[in-house]
């Protein structure tokens, strides 16, 4: 419907600068003025400036310029969310089942991000005899399609040159390959979750699985940590790494079990050290996009009316998250570490050293998602980890013998709203896995467009 009404639309002036954002949602209340939008009459807010200066990783020393980062990145984007919903109800205001019509043109609505179902479940050892086999083999049979030379990269599937370890939905299964004669089966364990990859070293395994939250059984000690208040979760996804020992490949037994929140990315091992990189997205509790509209709104047929409704129920919308905002703390951002005791318990980890110094990100594409690059020694008998954090979005992975190399695009999608006057670019972050136990920042750089894939980069 249109109209030649002049009437008054909600604009919110927001000049976001890092570390601004306590002074400025403080303000808020006083920088609410109303005019016309000059797009069309859709109650369209004044968004931040929004330029590119460096992809450069600049490394924090303070956690409370990191919140204030943190909060800056989830306050923007929550007023881009909200700028769109007001665009699709005034601009396209004809909906059904999902899609948006406009004249004779369907426009698709925002699909939900997908997570994956996983189960649980328990070790079960298979009962067929076998042995690990005396002869040798080297250089007699294919290994796993490593991209470098001593570079063990998670797969579904690995051979010793005695042995195929295979994954097969949520099992694990050993099967036996003698010099001569048939193929046996020599164990077949169930896996928690849903297995992605797998690394082997030596008689151990390091096995990748994802696990959906929603999936944890009631009784497991991770539900109580991952539930918000709320009901919700931290996060959709959890990482595990599950360490069996293959000493005995028809009775293979798990040893220990990390969690990390987020989604898997990828992993490498190197001479026993795992570096693996995960994202997580967190979940903030009172964050919402959409006002809440009265019975009012609904009923009256007045355009001058209902748009004077919208512009109040949007004013209370940004007062409740601005209220959220500035509740939350790293906590509330920051992927946890979990392990799973022998005896069923939890024990958690901080993701932080207390200065915040693991921390990074560019100083113009800091986002609310965290991009970990977990380094640990899974197979050694005492726990230690080194974790670094990105704050960014998703991310492609290359990893040399030395190098680890992440592409990530420059900009999450929020971020071109009424800002398309830039085109993709993506950062190329390198780091130093040469030491063990180490991961070292190197530098960065930009290019344009959207990697796809690095697999066929070679250092």
């Amino acid at each position: 419907m249109k109209t030649d009404a002049r009437v008054p639309i909600l604009l919110v002036a927001l000049l976001l600068l890092p570390g601004c954002l306590n002074s400025i949602v403080d303000e808020i209340d006083d920088m609410v003025i109303w005019e016309m939008s000059p797009e069309g009459e859709w109650p369209q807010l004044i968004l931040g400036e929004r330029t590119r200066t460096t992809p450069t990783l600049e490394t924090y020393e303070d956690c409370t310029v990191l919140l204030e980062d943190l909060k800056d990145a989830l306050w923007e984007q929550t007023l881009v969310e909200i700028d769109q919903n007001a665009y699709w109800n005034w601009a396209n205001p004809w909906m059904f089942g999902g899609i948006w019509m406009e004249d004779d043109m369907l426009m698709d609505g925002a699909v939900p991000e997908a997570s994956m179902d996983a189960d649980g479940g328990s070790n079960s050892g298979g009962t067929a005899p076998s042995s690990s086999g005396s002869e040798d083999r080297s250089g007699t049979y294919s290994e796993t399609n490593n991209q470098e030379s001593g570079v063990d990269e998670a797969d579904f599937l690995k051979f010793d040159g005695h042995h195929f370890y295979m994954i097969n939905n949520n099992h694990l299964v050993i099967i036996g390959v003698p010099e001569h004669g048939n193929v046996t089966l020599v164990s077949d364990t169930e896996l928690e979750g849903q297995p992605l990859q797998m690394m082997k070293e030596g008689d151990s395994l390091v096995i990748i699985s994802s696990i959906n939250s929603w999936n944890i059984p009631s009784n497991d000690p991770l539900r109580s940590i991952m539930q918000t208040e709320d009901g919700n979760w931290r996060s959709t996804n959890l990482v595990k790494y599950t360490v069996i020992d293959i000493t005995n490949r028809s009775d293979p037994t798990v040893g220990r079990e990390i969690f990390i929140e987020g989604s898997h990315e990828t992993a490498r091992m190197v001479n026993g050290t795992v570096r693996s990189v995960s994202h997580m997205w967190s979940y903030i509790p009172g964050i919402q996009t959409y006002p809440s509209l009265p019975d009012d709104y609904w009923n009256t047929e007045d355009w001058e009316e209902r748009m004077d409704l919208w512009n109040a129920s949007v004013e209370d919308l940004i007062d409740e998250n601005q209220a959220a905002i500035n509740s939350l703390t790293l906590a509330d951002f920051a992927p946890q570490m979990h392990q799973r005791n022998a005896d069923g318990t939890i024990s958690s980890y901080s993701s932080g050293s207390g200065d915040c110094s693991e921390f990074s990100g560019s100083a113009d594409g800091v986002g609310r998602g965290f991009t970990s690059i977990m380094t640990v020694d899974l197979l050694s008998a005492e726990f230690s980890s080194e974790v670094d954090h990105i704050a960014s979005s998703w991310v492609e992975v290359y990893a040399s013998g030395d190098m680890m190399v992440l592409a990530e695009p420059a900009n999450d999608w929020w971020w071109f709203w009424r800002n398309n006057d830039y085109e993709d670019a993506t950062n190329i972050h390198a780091f130093d896995i040469s030491v063990e136990g180490e991961t070292s920042y190197i530098g960065s750089g930009r290019v344009t467009g959207t990697v796809q894939d690095l697999s066929l980069i070679h250092i």
